[in-house]
């Protein structure tokens, strides 16, 4: 749901970019590079990139440069947390345009979209529900795996359709299609929440924001 083909304002793109930048720089800085030690865990996160970048190109198209398809962030964050998500899903959309001929100047405004926003709304949900919620692994795989799946990306969907109504105000866009991307966004919800259950318990290693101490330990 990248705005990858829609030619947005010089002036606004540039901004974009530096503000995308700042953010990625700041969230490499952060990176759990001990995680990182675990086997399998590196690989995950190279394979998780190029699983992105392939997921974003399945879609049903809509209108001009408007689609449909699977947006995986949610499960991106909660495998790997706020900063390789930022880092990992930046990755995808550089990969993205590469490879199916996008505009280059969206490039910021497409990292924004489609990894800054989602991972640090992702990593809002995760602290409120350990802050507000009991520490049990069912609220973690119900409240994060699903419920905090579907919010971040109904979310980025919605926000996604709202900038595409603002840059092109001539071609409107159908009113199913918010049903339908919600709809997709619910269904998407149930096989994050899926996925991440059978990781926690056969992979924790790729689980980075699941922690034993937490979650597991006096229960």
């Amino acid at each position: 749901m990248g705005i990858f083909y829609t030619p947005i304002e010089l002036a606004f793109n540039l901004l974009m970019m530096l503000t995308a930048s700042l953010f990625l720089l700041a969230e490499i800085k952060k990176i759990p590079w001990k995680k990182w030690r675990e086997p399998t865990a590196f690989s995950a996160w190279c394979a998780s990139i190029i699983v992105l970048t392939l997921l974003w190109h399945m879609r049903v198209h809509v209108q001009t440069d408007l689609s449909l398809h699977l947006i995986g962030l949610a499960m991106f964050a909660l495998m790997f947390g706020r900063a390789l998500t930022c880092v990992g899903a930046a990755l995808s959309v550089l990969a993205y345009t590469a490879e199916f001929d996008g505009l280059w100047l969206n490039l910021g405004t497409n990292i924004l979209l489609l990894a800054v926003i989602p991972a640090l709304l992702s990593d809002f949900i995760l602290k409120k529900t350990q802050q507000y919620l009991p520490q049990h692994m069912f609220v973690y795989l119900f409240g994060n795996g699903f419920f905090g799946a579907f919010i971040v990306n109904a979310a980025t969907g919605l926000l996604a359709l709202c900038i595409h109504s603002l840059l092109l105000p001539t071609i409107p866009i159908p009113n199913d299609a918010y049903a339908y991307m919600l709809l997709l966004a619910w269904g998407e919800a149930f096989l994050t929440g899926f996925l991440i259950t059978i990781f926690v318990v056969y992979k924790p290693a790729w689980v980075f924001t699941f922690e034993d101490q937490l979650y597991l330990k006096g229960k």
